[in-house]
């Protein structure tokens, strides 16, 4: 027995004991008594065990008469010389008229070796005991001792003889599962006051777990930071963990603690929760897998894994089924699907909009709306925070008692600085990416959210980011959604990877890492501050700017970093003389000179070339310097000339767009592309000659050549052997077209509407 006659800390409801022990000392001290007292302490069950120290003098305790009124539930272990000890019987009646004055909710009964119908009757040491009490006491005070040893002794109770055949132990943990569903399911479940949602999300994840089925099953719950997966599992491990199985064990913050080389303590925590045994060890992580295999493997368990990030620490904890026995939930929270290969998963969904109004609300107000006069800032703060349940939370929180001034400064500082509480959540995810993910996340972040997937793959893959692998490693880890084909990411997620790429440099954009607001891109572009961090800028669709954006062309010898560059209508202070060597993408919509460098120096990274719109070019420079160029856009450039011979020797380029270049009168004589998959030359109406083909081109699939000024096709078109279709609407000039069209085996289709002066198609024609 504890010094203070209690077994933990705190009890549950409002009394000051969850139970109190009845019992004769000389009987049960030392064996059942201490066992079962045990027992209760490990389940946190507090209990008051009276102290032989209070059995002074004749008139009992009233510190004894305290704890009994204080607490919920009574048990009394009726032995064989229970009723020789007056102590006991005023104990008993003390507990029969707090029950009856509905102070103590239940009585449970245990009958130790010793046969029922004689407490009930009073018979044999009862009887005994009750003939020597009537020669001492008065016979009111006999009566009242019977009247509740009879009341006491009809509760149905517990028979030590044949509870569980006879075996103490598990009749000890009968009785304590016993006494924890009551506290658990005679009242009802008590959530925290500020929470919304929670029951409807409990009762999905109870439906995948199908508790009292004979299986073994492990569910995942899985969705962003600070969603409410924790809440959920812990208000499940509260409703289910003490009347439906024979152990229970809440890992907390699996993650935080593995990151100190710990999943051997989580082991022993593990077993020492279902073992009911006080400090198991197991000297390395091997042998503690081992160990829950054998010891486990038979047993009824409920386990919560909470906050996983790591497969190791699921094979090192739940690693099979079989670990433990039928019956068995394993419940894992994690923010990553992917480590998830269990039964069933249940993504936890964002609140609705009025279940966030009232989150937030009882954390700003404290009730469940908005004060009068608040209701426009409110819904401004909860659209902010997206439906997440923390972020509700915490700017509730911040914006208790504060004034309409306070509230509109909080509400404009939250649009350029994410919260400090709600970004370190969020950052967990960041932080377990690798460095490529970390940098695939930045680029969506900044660049193109709510852009299509296959679009972002494409860019992407160009700076050499794996993006089909890594997109697919952002979205089991909750950083974005792929809706029907775009990516979108949560503002506050969005917000996290903007922070990140200004922390710490604020006010020094030429320091971030990534470009995307248009006054940073103007301070970096025009001011020329000196070395630049830049990786990427992207500025697109730039139009009717009060001010323009006008670049120093030396800015660009400083951003040595520099791989996206993707911008609309900036001008340009002089003539582009540089591009960085690590670029990989270059996207200029109306690029404002009449010429690009003249001759790329080596820019062997360089993937895209998009000048679309640039209606001052007139020449393109020597592609040499570019020799993995694959994609190559100069559509709706109306003054450009010509095209450089060099473009036709790129041999990893797969699309030329030179479509609707009004005044283009001159290709390459002859190309030689083996990777090119489409060239658009269509409303290039200055155009007269195809060049002749070099080689085999069996890569394209698309030749748009409708409204041209071509008057033949060379025969050499037979190269394009897997050419599917060819457009020539409205080639009004085009007179012949040659043999060697019937040798293109896989052509489909050939569009020769409008077509006026075409004179006659090849003989061999019609048997394609």
């Amino acid at each position: 027995m504890g010094d203070d006659g209690a077994s933990s800390s705190s009890a549950a409801g409002g009394w000051s004991f969850d139970v109190f022990l009845s019992f004769r000392g000389e009987d049960t001290r030392k064996n059942f008594v201490d066992h079962l007292y045990t027992a209760l302490g490990q389940k946190g069950i507090f209990t008051f065990k009276d102290d032989e120290k209070l059995r002074m003098g004749d008139v009992i305790n009233p510190a004894l008469l305290k704890a009994i009124e204080e607490s919920r539930t009574a048990i009394i272990i009726f032995s064989k010389d229970f009723a020789s000890s007056t102590w006991c019987l005023d104990e008993l009646v003390k507990i029969i008229d707090c029950m009856e004055a509905k102070k103590i909710l239940k009585v449970v009964p245990v009958f130790y070796n010793m046969e029922p119908s004689e407490v009930r009757k009073q018979r044999g040491s009862f009887e005994a005991a009750f003939a020597n009490h009537e020669r001492v006491f008065g016979e009111d005070k006999v009566q009242r001792w019977r009247a509740a040893l009879k009341k006491a002794a009809h509760i149905t109770g517990c028979d030590t003889r044949t509870t569980a055949n006879g075996y103490e132990s598990k009749c000890i943990q009968e009785i304590v599962r016993e006494i924890m569903s009551d506290l658990v399911h005679k009242s009802p479940m008590v959530y925290d006051e500020d929470l919304v949602g929670i029951e409807s999300r409990v009762e999905e994840v109870n439906s995948l777990l199908s508790i009292g089925s004979n299986d073994v099953r492990i569910i995942g719950i899985w969705g962003l930071g600070g969603i409410g997966k924790t809440t959920i599992a812990t208000a499940i491990f509260n409703q289910n963990s003490y009347d439906q199985f024979e152990g229970s064990s809440y890992l907390k913050n699996v993650r935080e603690v593995s990151k100190n080389d710990d999943v051997q303590h989580l082991q022993e925590k593990l077993l020492s929760d279902i073992l009911l045994v006080e400090n198991v060890k197991v000297r390395n992580v091997r042998e503690g897998i081992n160990v829950i295999k054998n010891r486990l493997h038979n047993k009824r368990v409920i386990v919560i894994l909470d906050d996983v990030d790591h497969e190791d620490q699921i094979d090192n904890l739940a690693g099979s089924h079989h670990w433990f026995g039928l019956g068995s939930r394993i419940i894992i929270t994690t923010r990553n699907r992917h480590l998830l290969c269990v039964d069933a998963t249940y993504e936890v969904a964002l609140l609705n909009k009025d279940e966030a109004i009232q989150l937030f609300s009882m954390n700003a107000f404290k009730m469940n709306h908005p004060t009068e006069g608040y209701e426009e800032l409110s819904n401004e703060v909860v659209h902010y925070a997206g439906g997440l349940p923390l972020a509700l939370k915490v700017l509730g929180r911040f914006l208790f008692r504060r004034d309409m001034t306070e509230w509109r400064s909080a509400v404009d500082r939250l649009k350029k600085i994410p919260e400090g509480e709600i970004l370190e959540k969020l950052r967990i995810s960041y932080n377990g990416l690798e460095d490529i993910e970390k940098k695939l996340f930045l680029d969506i972040a900044c660049f193109f959210n709510g852009s299509r997937r296959d679009y972002v793959i494409r860019i992407l893959g160009s700076s050499d980011f794996y993006p089909e692998i890594g997109i697919g490693v952002l979205i089991d880890k909750c950083l974005i959604v792929d809706s029907s084909g775009m990516l979108e990411m949560h503002d506050l997620i969005r917000d996290m990877g903007q922070y990140i790429v200004c922390e710490g440099h604020d006010d020094e954009p030429e320091k971030w890492s990534r470009l995307w607001r248009l006054e940073d891109v103007r301070g970096v572009l025009e001011k020329n501050t000196g070395p630049s961090e830049v990786e990427g800028i992207v500025l697109l669709h730039l139009h009717g700017l009060e001010k323009k954006v006008i670049a120093n062309t030396e800015a660009f010898i400083k951003m040595n970093k520099l791989r996206l560059f993707m911008v609309s209508n900036v001008e340009l202070s002089g003539d582009l003389e540089y591009l960085p060597n690590k670029l990989r993408w270059l996207e200029w919509h109306g690029y404002p000179s009449k010429y690009l460098p003249k001759s790329f120096q080596q820019l062997d990274k360089l993937k895209v070339i998009d000048l679309r719109e640039s209606h001052k070019l007139t020449r393109t420079p020597d592609f040499t310097g570019v020799p993995n160029l694959e994609t190559l856009i100069l559509q709706c450039c109306k003054s450009l000339v010509e095209v450089h011979p060099s473009v036709g020797v790129l041999k990893e380029l797969r699309v030329l767009d030179l479509s609707h270049c009004k005044s283009l009168k001159k290709l390459p004589s002859s190309i030689h592309l083996p990777s090119l998959e489409k060239l658009d030359l269509s409303s290039c109406s200055k155009l007269e000659n195809f060049p002749e083909i070099c080689g085999n081109m069996e890569k394209l699939s698309e030749l748009q050549l409708s409204w041209t000024a071509i008057k033949d096709l060379p025969s050499s078109i037979e190269h394009l052997t897997n050419l599917p279709l060819i457009h020539l609407w409205d080639c009004k000039d085009l007179r012949t077209l040659p043999d060697g069209i019937c040798m293109l085996k896989h052509l489909r289709s050939l569009f020769l509407s409008g077509c006026s002066r075409l004179e006659k198609l090849p003989e061999n024609l019609g048997d394609m």
